[in-house]
């Protein structure tokens, strides 16, 4: 089947679209959005359609997840190409994922255009060096019973390295984000079920809310006392930190000297044991 399949990031937030991701957005068949991922300051489909200058076609995860994307394999089939825009950089769902495989197996070209990541933009604008970053987790809800314990099982893992982790803040299953305070919750409470010692009143996290917005906010504090930020958040907590890292975190940030004192001792102590 030929045809060819865009997935094209937009950015987290209005003004971070590519000139690249606008060219392909113009001149493709037909053009997708998906917003349940991810979430932008304004209508994603509004802003696209500005910024292109053609109106766009709005899916629901049903569509994309149940349906495995059919309604846009079908535009291909109809009109040789079609793009799906999508909050962020692509391929950091694993949404994008399938229907980048599904695509290739049925023989259509499948192109990526990239627009800044969660992932970068967390790390740059917390001023932490991304040659310490550790692998990402994300902190999930219960579901059936169950909670999952990788987010912790991640943290622990890095702090072991003295790497630092970024952690994403999981989707409700009936829309919305997790909240800062949710995502507290279930690290301490996995704290008590695994009791390594990790989360405590010693550990300092890099809180950031809605980066790239215009009313984007960035806090550091104890894990165990997060402030009150809007989502879409995410919590990146630091290693070990270098001199330049924590210089960067009190002048820049506000950070205590008193706590970041505390979470270096804190990290080398669990290094030592882990």
């Amino acid at each position: 089947m030929a045809g060819t399949l865009y997935i094209v990031g937009v950015g987290l937030g209005p003004g971070q679209i590519t000139q690249e991701a606008i060219n392909v957005l113009r001149s493709v068949g037909e053009v997708f959005i998906e917003e349940y991922t991810s979430m932008f300051e304004t209508s994603l489909g509004d802003h696209i359609a500005k910024v292109v200058g053609r109106m766009v076609v709005k899916l629901s995860r049903r569509d994309l997840e149940e349906e495995s994307g059919r309604v846009i394999i079908n535009a291909i089939r109809k009109r040789g190409s079609a793009a799906l825009a999508v909050i962020g950089d692509p391929m950091l769902a694993t949404t994008h994922s399938a229907l980048v495989t599904q695509a290739t197996q049925l023989g259509i070209r499948v192109r990526v255009i990239n627009g800044i990541s969660i992932v970068c933009a967390a790390v740059s604008q917390a001023g932490l060096s991304p040659y310490k970053l550790g692998p990402v987790a994300t902190v999930t809800y219960e579901r059936g019973g169950v909670l999952s314990k990788r987010a912790y099982e991640v943290l622990a893992g890095n702090i072991s390295r003295g790497l630092h982790t970024p952690l994403l803040l999981d989707i409700k299953d009936e829309g919305g984000f997790m909240s800062i305070r949710e995502a507290v919750d279930v690290l301490i409470r996995l704290e008590e079920e695994v009791k390594q010692g990790i989360v405590s009143d010693d550990l300092a996290a890099v809180f950031e809310s809605r980066i790239g917005w215009s009313d984007q906010a960035i806090v550091v504090a104890s894990l165990t006392n997060p402030p009150d930020l809007k989502p879409p958040s995410v919590i990146l907590i630091p290693g070990l930190l270098n001199p330049v890292e924590e210089e960067y975190l009190r002048v820049v940030h506000g950070a205590g000297e008193e706590l970041l004192r505390r979470h270096i001792n804190h990290v080398k102590a669990l290094m030592r044991a882990m």
